[in-house]
């Protein structure tokens, strides 16, 4: 069988990388890479025939110019604002993206915990379960009789139109804002690199450093990738949260200060949190979260790290990385393709 050199480059971990690894099709002679210098990765693209980047990665022209047996770019993500699309066009390269499902459905479980601490949505439902007699007559309701908030439950807000902070604007991150574009939320947002002006435009986002965003948010979502030994979303920053506001986190565990997050929360100085990753994992009977999570006055929503899926992770989710390469080799057409 005919091997295709395949030069696939990340920034993402190990672990994602061996997934990444084992969905690959035989057909393909694939080098990983993470990070390469400038040299490496000139002489690995000399004799590639695809070239795969994970969600980010500048692609310029010197770097098409010196893969003259280079048949398709595929970016695994939507940002394709770091190609040069008219190096490859030029080329007669094809540039095609992959949406990444398991980044939709993170951004979807961040609109479930901003919806739901926003709702209360855990108070509510414990107390509709009580079935208590809050001293109103129970009568089968038509247009004109029912029992407005029989509960008199206060604190409800909602999302549209308020201010959401994104902390760590990645492939997550542009998908939350696609999905919050309905809600007319004014959106700012900080990275390491910041975005292209023309990008912040097309997405309707305003890059801000992350002290602004802790004042001025009345949302805070953290996507922040692991960072280190030390937490560094810790009492000192949430201290300089706008006092009333939530926190929701889907980024790496052990980013959050979980004991400051919980002294925030009972202080009353935080309305609402919700994590979906943690420090230790899984969590047990005696962490101080799951013995928060217990108390229902608590505006606190707490999930088993499913954010991406109730799926087991493992190289079958990353064959899908290789469909347009399969694609290509059999004469079909290409999906998602820029040009």
């Amino acid at each position: 069988m005919t091997k295709h050199k395949t030069l696939f480059l990340t920034q993402r971990g190990l672990q994602h990388q061996q997934w990444a690894m084992e969905g690959a099709p035989p057909e393909l002679d694939l080098i990983m890479r993470r990070n390469p210098d400038r040299a490496e990765l000139l002489a690995l693209l000399a004799g590639a025939e695809f070239l795969i980047t994970e969600r980010t990665g500048v692609i310029d022209a010197e770097m098409i110019a010196a893969a003259p047996k280079l048949r398709l770019i595929q970016r695994l993500g939507r940002q394709t604002w770091d190609i040069d699309l008219d190096a490859a066009r030029r080329a007669g390269v094809p540039v095609c993206y992959l949406p990444n499902n398991g980044c939709v459905m993170v951004a979807e479980q961040m609109m479930l915990q901003m919806l739901g601490l926003l709702k209360r949505l855990r108070e509510g439902m414990a107390i509709t379960a009580e079935g208590a007699d809050w001293g109103i007559e129970t009568k089968r309701g038509d247009e004109d009789t029912f029992a407005y908030n029989w509960s008199r439950r206060t604190g409800i807000g909602k999302l549209s139109g308020a201010t959401v902070g994104i902390l760590g604007f990645g492939e997550i991150g542009l998908e939350l804002v696609e999905q919050l574009r309905g809600f007319h939320c004014t959106v700012r947002y900080h990275k390491r690199t910041r975005l292209p002006g023309a990008v912040e435009a097309q997405l309707r986002v305003e890059y801000a450093p992350p002290d602004a965003i802790a004042a001025h948010s009345g949302i805070v979502c953290s996507l922040l990738p692991y960072q280190g030994p030390q937490e560094p979303l810790d009492a000192a920053w949430f201290a300089r949260m706008k006092p009333g506001a939530l926190f929701v986190h889907c980024g790496s565990g052990a980013v959050v200060d979980e004991a400051a997050l919980l002294a925030a929360l009972y202080s009353g100085h935080l309305a609402g949190a919700a994590l979906d990753t943690y420090t230790h994992e899984p969590l047990r009977a005696g962490d101080p979260l799951v013995q928060a999570v217990q108390d229902p006055a608590l505006n606190l929503i707490l999930t088993p790290h499913t954010a991406a899926g109730g799926f087991t992770a493992g190289g079958r989710g990353r064959t899908q990385d290789y469909d347009n390469i399969l694609a290509l080799l059999a004469g079909r057409p290409l999906a998602y393709q820029v040009v």
